[in-house]
């Protein structure tokens, strides 16, 4: 009899220290998510393809914390990665539930020792900045194009608001933008990212599913990616979103080289040229819109521009420095905008022309060797788009 009631209580505490990854239930109507909930389908989907497993009570629970160990478990379930041997393991990992599955997910290039030295820690809640570098080291292992996705932006602008307050490492670029590119993963409505979030059951259903989706495509076949691509090795991403071409010019030979005011009064660069098609307001594309489109800057005459977006650095020399004098200052159309008017600077935190007391803030930067660096917005005619850069070392840039 002792052995009995031994036994029964060695089931009822392995089953305690079971994830909820393990439990028995296949089921897809769960008591906790209900119809209107935003994230049903997915879990549906994700439990019906066995990813995912619903508790023995008939909840799923979508609010709870995915850990590490279970979010592995789950890259390795959906992953089609072939499995390459020697890429080592955890040593904490020696008995737990998760301990297959998670040197598989090793095996198939999602994560590595080396970034844990510390031990894997698997119950530890996992964050957004590693599932963003787990999935991305994933199909960079799976292809080539994947790989060279990752190389290619990491000097991109990044479309979260963490970017231009400089609080994102640069190690982050490519993975951040990797997962934004392909839509696997998205900002939050203030416009971070949230590197350090954590994320629930319902999320990681959602962003399963779509990874289940975007392995089987190329990298070349997200246009969103192929802006920030773009932009991490040219500087601009004026010839993936629109019609114009740079002819026989490219801006990477112009990028960030100064330009001397035609009026004398200082000199400027630009760093990067960002276009936005807002030619049909209501299906707006680009990846930087939600970034510098505000529905204040609606057009009469929308359908016949492209928006251009340039980040540029300025270096007054006089004192008395004005917009009067900016606007007057360049031998480019390109290199003379306006102000970024909505309420977009102050959620991503990035500088645009100053509106109120321009003298003032200008004045801060008068000889400043490092300069003012700044957004403004302008407008590329789709009939006359004819501009041309050329920087005090003869370099030329052709909007054409």
């Amino acid at each position: 009899m002792k052995k009995v009631i031994s036994s029964l209580f060695a089931v009822a505490t392995l089953s305690v220290m079971l994830s909820p990854l393990m439990q028995t239930t296949n089921a897809t109507t769960f008591k906790d998510v209900t119809s209107s909930h935003w994230a049903k389908a997915a879990i549906d989907e994700a439990v019906s393809k066995g990813y995912f497993k619903g508790y023995a009570d008939g909840t799923f629970k979508p609010g709870a914390q995915v850990t590490r160990a279970e979010f592995a478990v789950l890259l390795d379930r959906v992953s089609s990665n072939e499995k390459s041997a020697g890429k080592g393991t955890f040593t904490d990992l020696a008995g737990n539930w998760s301990e297959k599955e998670v040197n598989e997910a090793i095996a198939k290039g999602f994560l590595s020792p080396a970034d844990y030295p510390n031990g894997f820690k698997p119950a530890t809640p996992l964050t957004r900045k590693e599932m963003a570098k787990w999935m991305s080291s994933g199909l960079a292992t799976s292809s080539a194009d994947y790989k060279q996705a990752l190389s290619d932006t990491a000097n991109t602008v990044v479309p979260v608001a963490e970017y231009f307050k400089k609080t994102m490492s640069t190690s982050e670029y490519p993975y951040v933008s990797l997962m934004m590119g392909t839509g696997l993963m998205s900002g939050y409505a203030d416009g971070t990212f949230g590197g350090n979030k954590t994320t629930t059951r319902a999320e990681a259903a959602v962003i399963l599913v779509r990874l289940a989706n975007v392995q089987k495509q190329s990298a070349d076949s997200f246009v969103g990616l192929k802006e920030l691509r773009a932009v991490g090795t040219t500087g601009t991403n004026m010839e993936v979103i629109t019609p114009f071409s740079s002819g026989v010019t490219s801006f990477k030979n112009v990028q960030g080289k100064k330009m001397k005011f035609r009026n004398r009064v200082g000199y400027s660069s630009l760093n990067y040229l960002i276009f936005v098609d807002s030619r049909d307001w209501n299906n707006k594309k680009g990846i930087y819109a939600p970034v510098f489109l505000g529905k204040e800057d609606k057009l009469k005459k929308e359908g016949t521009f492209y928006r251009l977006y340039a980040n540029q650095t300025l270096y007054p020399t006089l004192n008395g420095f004005s917009i009067e004098h900016y606007k007057n200052s360049s031998l480019s159309r390109i290199a003379v905008g306006s102000s970024i008017g909505s309420k977009l600077p102050e959620k991503y935190a990035y500088q645009t022309l100053p509106i109120f007391e321009p003298q003032t803030i200008f004045k801060k930067y008068i000889n400043d060797q490092n300069g003012m660096n700044l957004w403004m917005q302008n407008t590329v005619s789709i009939d006359s788009p004819n501009n041309t850069y050329i920087t005090d070392d003869g370099s030329r840039f052709l909007i054409k």
